[in-house]
C-alpha cells in the first residue's frame, strides 16, 4: 500500500471511530462567549503563549489538546485571570468575555464568579457536602437558609450527585469517592451561577466508571454553560467535544470541529500528534 493510500486508510479509520462524516463542522454557528486575540504570555523570559487567537462558542464544549507544556492549561487560566498572582507573568493581547476585555475592564472577583474552574484532581474543602456547595453563595452574601438549600440542591442535581448524597449532606465531602468528589467540585463551581466552566483534565485521576459519569455530566452541562476542557485523552476529546484546539510549544496550531480535526487535520503537526508520532 502506497503512502497516499495509507494516509487515506488511516483517515477513514478515524472517521469510523468517530462515527461521523469528516465534513466541515458547524461549530462556528454558535455565539462567541470567550474571545482571544493575538495573546502573548510570558513567565519572565519564557514565552509560554505565542500570538494565540481563538473563539470559544456558547453552549459548546471546546477541548484543548497537545503535549505537556504546550500552553493549553496556561490559556485556560487566562480565562479568569488565575495568572495574575504568578510572579513575572506578563500578558499582551486581548481576552474578552461577552465582548468585555477581562484584563482591562472586568472586575476579577466578578469574573471568577462568571467563569468557574474545576481542577485536575478533586479538591473538596474539608467541610460538609452542604457547606462545600454553599461556600461560594455565602461569600456572595446569600444568608437565607431556604435560598441556600435551594442552591445546594439545584447544584448537586446539575452535577448528577443529589440522589447519591441527599441523605448525608452533613457528612464531609472528603469521605466521597474520587468521582463523587469531582462532581462535588463541579457542583461547588455551579453554586455561584457561572456562565462558563474551565475544566482542567477532569478525569485524569478517576477510574473508568467515574470517567464515564463525568463525561456524561459535561454533555448535560453544555446545555446551560460554555465549557472549555483540557485533556490528554484523545478518545475523550473525540467523544465530548464540539470543537478541538491543538497546541504545540505555545502556539495554537489548529482549531476545528471535532470530526474535521480528527479525520482531516489541516496541519501535518496535528496529524503527527494524533497518530502518536510525538507527544
Amino acid at each position: 500500500m502506497g503512502e497516499v493510500q495509507m494516509e487515506q486508510a488511516v483517515a477513514e479509520a478515524r472517521e469510523r471511530e468517530l462515527g461521523v462524516a469528516a465534513e466541515a463542522s458547524d461549530f462556528r454557528d454558535g455565539d462567541v462567549r470567550l474571545s482571544v486575540e493575538h495573546l502573548d504570555l510570558f513567565y519572565g523570559d519564557h514565552h509560554a503563549l505565542k500570538d494565540v487567537s481563538i473563539d470559544v462558542r456558547d453552549k459548546q464544549i471546546t477541548s484543548f489538546i497537545g503535549p505537556s507544556g504546550c500552553g493549553k492549561s496556561t490559556l485556560l487560566r487566562c480565562f479568569n485571570r488565575m495568572n495574575d498572582d504568578v510572579k513575572g507573568c506578563r500578558i499582551e493581547g486581548r481576552v474578552a468575555l461577552d465582548g468585555e476585555d477581562i484584563y482591562r475592564e472586568a472586575n476579577p472577583t466578578r469574573l471568577r464568579q462568571r467563569v468557574g474552574m474545576v481542577f485536575q484532581r478533586p479538591n473538596p474543602f474539608p467541610m460538609s457536602i452542604y457547606d462545600n456547595v454553599a461556600y461560594g453563595p455565602r461569600g456572595l452574601g446569600v444568608r437565607s437558609r431556604s435560598e441556600l438549600d435551594e442552591i445546594v440542591e439545584d447544584s448537586l442535581r446539575h452535577a448528577a450527585l443529589w440522589d447519591e448524597v441527599k441523605d448525608k449532606l452533613k457528612q464531609s465531602g472528603l469521605g466521597l469517592s474520587g468521582g463523587q468528589q469531582q462532581r462535588l467540585c463541579i457542583a461547588r463551581a455551579d453554586g455561584v451561577g457561572p456562565e462558563a466552566l474551565r475544566i482542567d483534565e477532569p478525569t485524569s485521576a478517576l477510574d473508568p466508571i467515574s470517567t464515564v459519569q463525568v463525561e456524561q455530566l459535561a454533555q448535560e452541562l453544555r446545555r446551560d454553560y460554555t465549557l472549555v476542557v483540557v485533556t490528554h485523552n484523545m478518545q475523550q476529546a473525540s467523544r465530548i467535544s464540539d470543537s478541538v484546539a491543538f497546541f504545540l510549544l505555545g502556539e495554537l496550531v489548529e482549531h476545528a470541529g471535532t470530526a474535521e480535526l480528527f479525520a482531516r487535520p489541516s496541519d501535518p503537526r496535528t496529524a503527527d500528534y494524533l497518530t502518536g508520532r510525538f507527544g
